[in-house]
C-alpha cells in the first residue's frame, strides 16, 4: 500500500483509481451508516476521494492508507454535519425574520385601518388639511396655498381635527408608525 501512497503523491491516476476501487465500498458503508442516506453517502464518498486527490501531497508513507483515508472520511463527515447545522441555524433565523416581518406588516395594516376609520369621521376639508399636515409634513402656509384658504383657517382645521380625534388615544402612535413604515 505504501507504493500506492507514493504513486498517488506523485500524481499517478491509475494508482488513485485502484485505491478508489479497493476502498470505495468501505468508505460508502461508513457514510451510509452515519447518514442513513444512499444519496448523501454517495456524495460524501465522492468528496472524500476528491480530498484524497486534492491533498495527496500531505499523505504519509508511514501511516496505512486506509487509516489516512478514513481520517479524510471522518473530517468530510464532520464538515457535512457542520454545514447542516449552519443551514438549519440560517433557516431558523430566516424563518424568524419572515415571521417578524409578517407580524409587522399585519400590525401596520391594522394601524392603517384604524387610522382610516378615525379619519373618516372628519369632514372632507378638515381631513385633507390634517393629512397634508400630519402625514405629509406640509406647513400651514403650504397647505393654505395649495387649498386656497388662509393659514388661520388651516390652523383652525388642525385644531378642530385634533379635538375631534381626541377620543382616539392611539392616533398619534398610529400616525407616527404609518409615516415611519411607509
Amino acid at each position: 500500500m505504501s507504493n500506492y501512497i507514493q504513486n498517488i503523491k506523485e500524481g499517478d491516476h491509475i494508482s488513485f483509481e485502484i485505491v478508489f476501487k479497493l476502498w470505495h465500498k468501505k468508505i460508502f458503508a461508513y457514510f451510509f451508516k452515519k447518514t442513513a442516506s444512499e444519496d448523501q453517502a454517495q456524495e460524501l464518498t465522492q468528496l472524500a476521494f476528491i480530498k484524497l486527490w486534492r491533498f495527496k501531497h500531505t499523505l504519509s508513507e508511514e501511516l496505512a492508507l486506509d487509516l489516512q483515508l478514513f481520517k479524510i472520511a471522518k473530517t468530510t463527515l464532520l464538515d457535512y454535519f457542520k454545514k447542516l447545522a449552519n443551514e438549519e441555524r440560517n433557516l431558523n433565523v430566516y424563518y424568524q425574520e419572515v415571521q417578524t416581518e409578517a407580524t409587522q406588516q399585519s400590525e401596520v395594516f391594522e394601524y392603517k385601518q384604524q387610522l382610516e376609520v378615525a379619519l373618516n369621521c372628519l369632514p372632507p376639508t378638515r381631513k385633507k388639511v390634517f393629512l397634508l399636515n400630519r402625514l405629509h409634513g406640509y406647513s400651514y402656509k403650504e397647505i393654505s396655498e395649495q387649498l386656497s384658504i388662509s393659514p388661520r383657517t388651516v390652523e383652525k382645521h388642525i385644531s378642530l381635527a385634533m379635538k375631534q380625534l381626541n377620543g382616539y388615544a392611539y392616533l398619534p402612535a398610529i400616525i407616527f408608525l404609518v409615516d415611519f413604515l411607509n
